[in-house]
C-alpha cells in the first residue's frame, strides 16, 4: 500500500524537465521577476515608515539586482532552441527557482524570527502571493516548483517557532496543508501541460503524415514518375486552364508535341531500364533549354508535349523546335552505351489552329505525323495543306460514323489456297466501305482516321459481329470454311480489353481459335502505345488463336517479332510476289523467307498471286498457301460459300 502510494511521489521527484518543460520556466520568469520586484518595491514603499530603512537599503536593491540578472538570463536561454534537458540544466534550474524565492525567506526571518519592524500580516500574505505566482510558474518543472515553495515555507514555520509566536503550530499546519495543495496544483498542472504537449505532438504528426500523404497521392495522379514531369492527367489540365485563359483575353501560345525518333529499337535492344534512361536524359535536356514558364508533360510512352506561352507564331516556334532538336540529337550516354535520340516534332497555336484542347491536340499531332512521314528530325507547324487533310478526315469520321449507324459496311472474303492440292482452307475478312453515292472508300483511309478520331473500336466490334454472322450462317448450311484471318489494327492491341470483348463475344457463340485466325501487322509492334502488343498477342495464342504476320519483309524488325511472337503463319507481302518470274532479287527474297519459315515451322502464305507462273514457283520454293485474283479477287460471304461448294470443300457431318 505504501509503495503504491508512493509511487506517484517518487515519479514526480524523479521525473526529467523535458525541453517544453525548461522552455515553459524560461519564458515565464521574466515575468515571475516583474511580479517579485513589483511586489518587492510596493512592499518597501509600505513599510519604509515602520523603521526598516537599513533593511529595505539592503533588501530591495538585492531584490531588484536579482530579478534583472534572471530576467536578462532568462531572455538569452529563450533563444536559444533546446532539445533536450541535461541533469545539470535541471539542477540549476531547481537552485535558480530557489534563488528566486530567497529573498522572501529572508524577509520572514527578519520580521517574524528578529522581529524586525514591519507588519506580520502583510508579509504573511506577500509570501502567498508569492508561493502561489512561483508555483503556477514553475508547474512545468514540479522540483524546481518544491525548490521555490521550501525556500518560503520552510522560514516561514522556523521564523515562527524560533521567534516564540503563539500562533506558530496553527501557520505549520496551515502552511503544511498550503504547502501540499500547492506542490498538488503544480504536480497536475505539469502533467496536463505535457499531455497537452503530447496531444499537439501526436496532431502536428498525423498532420504532417497526411500533408506527406497528400503530397504522394499528388506526385503519383500528377508527376511522371520516370522523368519528373507532369504526367497526361496534370497536363491536359494545365491545357485547358491556358484555353480558357485565352478565351477571357489572354495571350496566344503554342503546343508543341514531340515523339524520339527509334525509341523502340532502344528498348529492344537495352531493356526498359535503359529507356528509361533515355527518357529521363531527354526530359532534363528539355527543361535545361525551355523557359521557366514553358510547361513540359510526358503524355506517355516516348511521346512529349510543350505548352510554349511566349511562342505565338511559326518563327518562334521553329526558333524554339530547332534549339530542341539540336541538344536532343547529341548523344547520350547511358548504361547500354551510346545512344542518339534524335525527336520530331508538330505544332499547333491556341487560337489561331484550335481553341479547344482536344482540337489543339489533334493538329499537333497530326502534324507530328507529318514530321514523321517526311523525314523525321524536325519540326511540322500545323497549316494549310494539313487543314485541307483534316477537312477531309472530318468527312470521312462524319461518314463513317453514319456508315456505322446505317449499317452501310459491308465484309468481303478472299481464299487462301493450298498450293499444294488447290484446295480452299479458309480466307481473310476484308472491311469495304461504299457511301450512299456509290463511292468505295479504301480501308487504309478510313481505318487510320478511325483510329485517329476513336471511331475505331465500334468499328472493330461492328466487323467481328458482321464475320461472326457470316461464320454461324455458313454453318447452318454444313459448309467448312476454314480459318477465317480477322485483321487486328495496330490501336486494338492498345485497348487489350476491348479486343479480349471481342474475343468473348466470338466464343459465346461457338467460335474459337478453330474458326478463326488473328492477322497483325508490323505496325502492331512500333509507334506509340504497343508496349503491351506481345503480352496480349501471348495470351491470344494461348487462348488457342492463331497469329499471322502480315506483310512480311516490308519492316526493318519483322524477324526479330518471328523471335518474340507466338507466329503460326507468315504472309509474303505482294510487292516480292509480283517480280518474281522476272526479277531475280524478289525471287531470292522469297525464297530465303520459305527456308526461315521452313526452319522454324511456320506457314508461308504468298499475298497477290494472279498468274500461273508465280504459282508455280511458289510450289515449286514450298510455299504453303497462296491468295490473289488467280483464285479469286474479294467476293461477298454468299459468294464464298458457293466458292466453296464449288471447290468441293468437305462439308460438316
Amino acid at each position: 500500500m505504501a509503495n503504491s502510494v508512493l509511487a506517484p511521489i517518487r515519479s514526480a521527484l524523479t521525473k526529467h524537465p523535458s525541453p517544453e518543460d525548461a522552455a515553459s520556466v524560461v519564458h515565464g520568469t521574466p515575468v515571475g521577476a516583474l511580479v517579485t520586484a513589483f511586489n518587492a518595491i510596493a512592499f518597501a514603499a509600505n513599510s519604509y515608515q515602520d523603521g526598516n530603512a537599513v533593511f529595505l537599503a539592503f533588501w530591495l536593491p538585492a531584490v531588484l539586482v536579482l530579478c534583472l540578472t534572471m530576467t536578462r538570463k532568462s531572455r538569452k536561454a529563450a533563444r536559444h532552441r533546446v532539445s533536450r534537458v541535461s541533469p545539470r540544466a535541471a539542477r540549476i534550474l531547481a537552485r535558480t527557482s530557489a534563488l528566486l524565492a530567497l529573498p522572501w525567506a529572508a524577509l520572514v526571518v527578519y520580521v517574524f524570527a528578529a522581529h524586525g519592524p514591519g507588519e506580520p500580516m502583510i508579509v504573511m500574505l506577500v509570501c502567498v502571493g508569492m508561493l502561489s505566482g512561483g508555483a503556477f510558474m514553475l508547474h512545468r518543472a514540479f522540483v524546481a516548483a518544491l525548490c521555490y515553495m521550501l525556500t518560503i515555507l520552510v522560514p516561514v514555520i522556523f521564523s515562527l517557532h524560533f521567534g516564540g509566536w503563539d500562533q506558530a503550530w496553527s501557520v505549520t499546519a496551515f502552511a503544511a496543508a498550503y504547502g501540499v495543495f500547492l506542490a498538488y496544483f503544480a504536480f497536475t498542472a505539469g502533467e496536463t501541460a505535457r499531455q497537452r504537449d503530447d496531444s499537439v505532438a501526436a496532431l502536428s504528426d498525423a498532420v504532417a503524415r497526411l500533408k506527406r500523404a497528400h503530397d504522394e497521392n499528388f506526385l503519383l495522379a500528377n508527376v511522371d514518375d520516370v522523368t519528373g514531369l507532369v504526367n497526361r492527367k496534370a497536363f491536359n489540365d494545365r491545357l485547358r486552364e491556358a484555353v480558357d485563359r485565352q478565351k477571357a483575353g489572354g495571350c496566344s501560345f503554342s503546343l508543341l508535341l514531340m515523339d524520339l525518333d527509334r525509341f523502340k529499337n532502344v528498348n529492344d535492344l537495352f531493356g526498359h531500364g535503359v529507356g528509361d534512361e533515355l527518357l529521363a536524359e531527354v526530359s532534363r535536356r528539355l527543361r535545361a533549354n525551355l523557359s521557366e514558364g514553358d510547361l513540359i508533360g510526358r503524355l506517355g510512352g516516348d511521346e512529349f508535349c510543350i505548352l510554349l506561352p511566349g511562342a505565338t507564331d511559326e518563327a518562334a516556334i521553329q526558333s524554339i523546335a530547332g534549339r530542341l532538336l539540336r541538344v536532343l540529337h547529341g548523344p547520350a550516354r547511358l548504361t547500354g552505351g551510346v545512344v542518339y535520340p534524335g525527336a520530331s516534332f508538330g505544332a499547333a497555336i491556341c487560337p489561331d489552329d484550335a481553341a479547344d484542347p482536344v482540337d489543339l491536340l489533334l493538329r499537333a499531332d497530326l502534324a507530328l505525323n507529318h514530321a514523321k512521314e517526311t523525314g523525321r528530325g524536325q519540326c511540322v507547324t500545323f497549316n494549310d495543306q494539313l487543314r485541307q487533310q483534316l477537312i477531309a478526315s472530318d468527312e470521312i469520321e462524319a461518314g463513317l460514323r453514319i456508315a456505322l449507324r446505317e449499317d452501310r459496311l459491308s465484309i468481303a472474303y478472299q481464299p487462301k489456297i493450298s498450293l499444294r492440292d488447290g484446295q480452299a482452307v479458309g480466307a481473310e475478312a476484308l472491311v469495304r466501305w461504299k457511301t450512299a453515292g456509290g463511292e468505295n472508300i479504301p480501308p487504309d483511309r478510313f481505318l487510320s482516321i478511325a483510329a485517329e478520331r476513336g471511331v475505331l473500336p465500334d468499328l472493330s466490334r461492328h466487323i467481328a459481329e458482321m464475320i461472326a454472322g457470316h461464320i454461324l450462317t455458313w454453318r447452318r448450311a454444313a459448309l467448312s470454311p476454314g480459318k477465317i484471318a480477322l485483321n487486328i489494327h495496330p490501336d486494338d492491341l492498345k485497348s487489350p480489353e476491348l479486343l479480349m470483348s471481342t474475343i468473348a463475344m466470338f466464343e459465346a457463340q461457338g467460335i474459337d481459335g478453330n474458326d478463326l485466325l488473328l492477322e497483325i501487322t508490323e505496325g502492331c509492334f512500333i509507334g506509340r502505345g504497343t508496349d503491351m502488343a506481345a503480352m496480349v498477342l501471348d495470351s491470344l495464342a494461348d487462348r488457342g488463336y492463331e497469329l499471322s504476320l502480315d506483310d512480311f519483309g516490308t519492316g526493318h524488325a519483322s524477324l526479330s517479332h518471328l523471335k518474340k511472337i507466338p507466329v503460326s503463319e507468315v504472309k509474303i507481302d505482294r510487292s516480292f510476289v509480283a517480280g518474281l518470274a522476272v526479277r531475280r532479287d524478289d525471287r531470292a527474297i522469297v525464297a530465303a523467307i520459305a527456308e526461315i519459315t521452313k526452319g522454324m515451322g511456320i506457314r508461308s502464305v504468298a499475298e497477290g498471286v494472279e498468274h500461273d507462273t508465280q504459282r508455280a514457283i511458289l510450289t515449286e520454293m514450298g510455299i504453303d498457301l497462296g491468295q490473289g485474283h488467280l483464285w479469286s479477287r474479294p467476293i461477298t460471304a454468299e459468294q464464298y460459300a458457293s466458292f466453296l461448294g464449288k471447290d468441293g470443300v468437305k462439308r460438316r457431318a
